[in-house]
């Protein structure tokens, strides 16, 4: 009985909400579903549109965001009077630049370059004269920075009549780089006895592709004593094909007088015939190639040859001092000799370069060149004690100066406000410094 109620019931109330449903349909229908049947999908937004239909407010077109999503609005600004000023001069000056670069030269050079042309146009004229001042810019960009790198050589006996040009990098020194300790330099072995040595023969030239401020700081460890007093850097060099170049036509002395040692054949490349090729030193601390080449390079010396690039030219290619030792020991074989021979002959003379000592010599002679060797180096053994000694006293004087200087206590405020230290305590201090043996001196006087 129940279930036929509800069926019942059912029946009754199905037309009513049939109703409703059409109401509701005629209500909420939009031109996209008015048509659309029952049960279709609808599409998005219909819920907004029936929200707005149910309050009473028309849809709405989509709007500008608000707030930071708003985007600005672009304003066409004029442009300012400064700005087309600004453009202006940079107009002026590169038209300028532009006709500068090829303009006419001025005064005489123009009267003579209208002579050599006169036939040409103006714009072939233009771009002849821009070549030629380019041609020229960098030409001198390329060239050392100075004509004369060194100055004009002193009459004798104060200049030495040889010159002797050695490289820094691969040839005195080795220059490594890791990231423990960045930076770090190795001297040659026999580098600082090399320079110091030759200095009786030679006007030494250290000439470094480096620049001054890094090359300067080694050549103070290297050379304190400046048996190199002349250093030539970076900017003395020239610039051709990418590598620079030690064009000694530059260093304002004879080339038959002038030697070059450097590890960088592109370094001699102009005056291949001055050079001795050094093998380039990568930080073998038992290397000796630098010390062997001193009796070879003190030989040229003491002969005084005319023209050194014949001897180089005799050993080019060959281990020098090997070569040159040879050399020698043939030549006092040769002396031998011919000292026997003369002896066979009872003649007591010497010939040339051998040694004649009066009478009867009990042994074979020994070359010139050797006694004279023999010399400077004894001299060279009581004048290079002195200068290491009298350094050492220097130092020595400088330190206690520097330590009583620092016991006076002067403050900056001192030195504003009294001007200094007391004079007679400066006079004092130096009093003190004097060598104990000048009075005596002095009473002598």
């Amino acid at each position: 009985m129940a279930s036929v109620a509800r069926i019942a019931l059912t029946r009754a109330l199905r037309p009513a909400a049939t109703a409703r449903f059409t109401a509701a349909r005629r209500t909420f229908a939009t031109p996209a579903n008015a048509g659309a049947p029952a049960g279709a999908q609808q599409p998005k937004g219909l819920a907004a549109e029936a929200l707005a239909q149910k309050t009473g407010h028309a849809p709405t077109q989509p709007t500008v965001p608000k707030g930071k999503n708003k985007p600005s609005k672009i304003e066409k600004t004029p442009t300012s009077p400064a700005v087309y000023a600004l453009y202006a001069l940079l107009g002026i000056t590169t038209v300028g630049l532009a006709y500068n670069v090829g303009c006419p030269y001025p005064d005489e050079e123009g009267v003579l370059d209208a002579q050599k042309h006169p036939d040409e146009g103006f714009l072939s004229g233009y771009v002849r004269r821009a070549q030629e001042r380019y041609d020229a810019t960098r030409e001198k960009m390329a060239n050392p920075i100075w004509d004369k790198l060194l100055p004009d050589p002193l009459p004798a006996p104060y200049q030495q009549p040889y010159t002797l040009v050695i490289n820094l990098d691969n040839t005195l020194i080795h220059s490594t780089w890791d990231k423990d300790h960045g930076w770090r330099v190795a001297k040659r072995p026999g580098a600082e006895y090399f320079l110091a040595y030759l200095f009786q023969h030679y006007e030494i030239v250290i000439f470094t592709t480096q620049t001054a401020d890094t090359a300067l700081r080694i050549l103070e460890k290297l050379d304190p004593y400046q048996y190199a007093p002349y250093r030539l850097f970076k900017e003395s060099t020239r610039y051709i094909d990418g590598k620079h170049v030690k064009d000694l036509s530059h260093l304002n002395r004879d080339l038959s007088k002038v030697i070059i040692m450097d590890s960088n054949p592109d370094a001699y490349a102009l005056q291949p015939e001055n050079a001795i090729a050094m093998k380039p030193w990568t930080g073998d601390p038992n290397d000796t190639e630098l010390v062997a080449m001193i009796p070879f390079l003190e030989t040229l010396a003491l002969t005084e040859v005319e023209d050194v690039r014949g001897p180089l030219a005799k050993f080019r290619g060959k281990n020098i001092p090997v070569e040159f030792a040879k050399w020698e020991e043939e030549l006092k074989e040769q002396m031998r000799l011919q000292w026997e021979e003369d002896q066979k002959s009872k003649k007591g003379k010497g010939f040339g370069i051998f040694r004649v000592g009066g009478g009867q010599q009990e042994q074979a002679p020994v070359p010139m060149f050797e006694v004279q060797r023999q010399q400077f180096q004894e001299h060279f053994k009581r004048t290079h004690k002195a200068v290491e000694e009298e350094a050492a006293e220097n130092l020595k004087k400088q330190k206690e100066l520097e330590s009583k200087l620092k016991q006076m206590k002067i403050s900056v405020w001192d030195i504003m406000t009294k001007g200094g230290p007391d004079p007679a305590a400066l006079a004092a201090l130096a009093e003190s410094d004097a060598p104990a043996e000048e009075a005596p001196q002095e009473a002598a006087k």
